[in-house]
């Protein structure tokens, strides 16, 4: 799938960005009659539901009232504002609240494989006060098996035009504030010039660029599992243009993730992730800053609690220590890695420490010796007398048993919190305001648009396809 350059023909509609957002838009203006051009800097379309669980989140749907859940957009939208601290763009989160029940109908209509246990109330996240959020059983996999077909017959009976490697260097002005086609360079390394009434970017956001994350998020180191595409470009092409970012200053890091061992910022997969939720499983090791310092009662029910006071430490860094009593009694910390590769990786991995006392395993693990024998040390008086200094409630067991185990952890991100500024319809806003025939949808608007400084619970991916596919279909309405 792809085809060739052709830079004689004008499109309807030229999205940039074969993703989340991107696919439903396409797929919503084909079908009202427009043609369409997409332009996916990647081999293959999809974006980051290859590697996304894909959570889902709406109120009102068919699935809910079969189970006889009451929901509406309107709790929905004061949920989301609740757990932000009022931090979202409100506009924008009742424009995806007002949609989100369609989306969810609508994949189940298409075939959608959902998880039986859906909806829920998770914890990887702050929780809403009634199950909403959605998931298929193969995460972004499933979304992406109801997208791709229809994009692909979009594309064989003419409609789409998909332009596989292929990056966007600029977007090009008619000499007004008007958005007139995208300038490109091509697999072959060829510039083209592409016309079209109306683009839309739905390029993702900048997590797969460690350079530039910190330069629109506040000097924050970029950790994560971020795709080596999302570096940004329709982002830079929007501001070389004229639009503005906003909600670089609401970065908020995930509570956990381990480097691989020959990177300083990729991570390994979010599944490969310890498991850090104590609602899934409860904590038996100590978590301390490099200072060998503890930071927040590891238990603590608040996931937005743990995300704040990561945000004070040195580095965004925390270590996961404990001892072999606990290794051999505590339900897994790494529950997706096989014993050997676990044993592998204490043996090589840099973010893996292990040693016969305390002081020892704090040399190797790069934390302040003394600071964590007294973290230990009164560690273990609050297991003894069942008091936690910090609050912590569960005390299973102290750490005294030889060797004894640290794992570096990095607050770490898969998403961009920073993005352009649009209005209500979606345009992005210039110093003028908005730019003629300039929208944009999914990440590219920013993970702190719609979160806030928090992670709420499928306000990605439902509003990245609620606002393509809205804008497939209103696109068209004014082409």
């Amino acid at each position: 799938m792809g085809d060739d350059i052709n830079a004689t023909d004008r499109a309807d509609l030229l999205i940039v960005g074969a993703g989340t957002a991107g696919l439903p838009a396409a797929i919503e203006a084909a079908r009202a009659g427009l043609r369409v051009t997409v332009v996916e800097q990647a081999d293959q379309v999809g974006g980051t539901l290859w590697r996304s669980w894909a959570q889902l989140s709406a109120a009102g749907t068919a699935l809910q009232r079969a189970r006889g859940i009451d929901d509406s957009p309107d709790l929905h939208f004061d949920d989301v504002m609740r757990i932000s601290k009022n931090t979202a763009d409100p506009k924008l989160v009742r424009l995806a609240v007002d949609h989100a029940a369609e989306t969810v109908d609508w994949l189940m209509s298409a075939g959608f494989e959902m998880d039986p246990a859906a909806p829920a109330i998770l914890y990887f996240h702050e929780p809403y006060r009634v199950p909403r959020t959605y998931w298929g059983v193969r995460g972004g996999l499933s979304v992406l098996e109801v997208l791709i077909p229809r994009f692909e017959r979009a594309c064989s009976d003419g409609s789409v035009t998909l332009l596989l490697n292929t990056t966007v260097t600029a977007l090009r002005a008619d000499g007004s504030n008007r958005v007139a086609g995208v300038t490109v360079f091509g697999a072959d390394g060829v510039r083209a010039d592409l016309d079209a009434a109306a683009v839309l970017l739905t390029s993702g956001g900048y997590a797969g660029n460690a350079e530039l994350f910190p330069q629109l998020t506040g000097g924050a180191p970029l950790v994560g599992p971020g795709a080596p595409t999302s570096t940004g470009t329709g982002m830079l092409a929007a501001l070389d243009l004229g639009a503005r970012t906003h909600g670089g200053d609401k970065f908020l890091p995930t509570y956990g993730g381990v480097l691989l061992p020959d990177s300083p910022s990729k991570t390994v997969p979010l599944d490969d992730y310890p498991q850090l939720t104590p609602q899934s499983r409860l904590p038996w090791e100590i978590h301390v800053n490099e200072r060998g310092e503890r930071f927040v009662a590891e238990d603590a029910d608040s996931v937005d609690v743990r995300e704040n006071a990561l945000l004070d430490q040195p580095g965004l860094r925390f270590w996961v220590v404990y001892d072999d009593g606990v290794r051999q009694k505590a339900p897994a910390l790494f529950p997706t890695w096989a014993d050997e590769d676990l044993g592998e990786a204490f043996a090589t991995h840099p973010s893996f420490a292990t040693a016969d006392t305390i002081e020892e395993l704090a040399e190797r693990a790069g934390i302040d010796p003394a600071g964590l024998r007294r973290s230990v040390d009164e560690y273990n008086a609050a297991v003894e007398s069942g008091v936690d200094a910090l609050g912590r409630a569960h005390l299973p067991l102290p750490i005294e048993k030889a060797p004894f185990y640290a794992v570096r952890n990095h607050g770490s991100t898969l998403k961009s919190p920073a993005g352009l500024v649009v209005d209500a319809d979606l345009r992005v806003l210039g110093g003028a305001g908005p730019i003629e025939n300039l929208y944009a949808a999914g990440e590219v608007l920013g993970g702190s648009t719609l979160s806030g400084k928090s992670f709420v619970s499928g306000m990605s991916v439902t509003p990245a396809m609620s606002f393509g596919r809205l804008l497939g279909r209103r696109i068209a309405g004014s082409a």
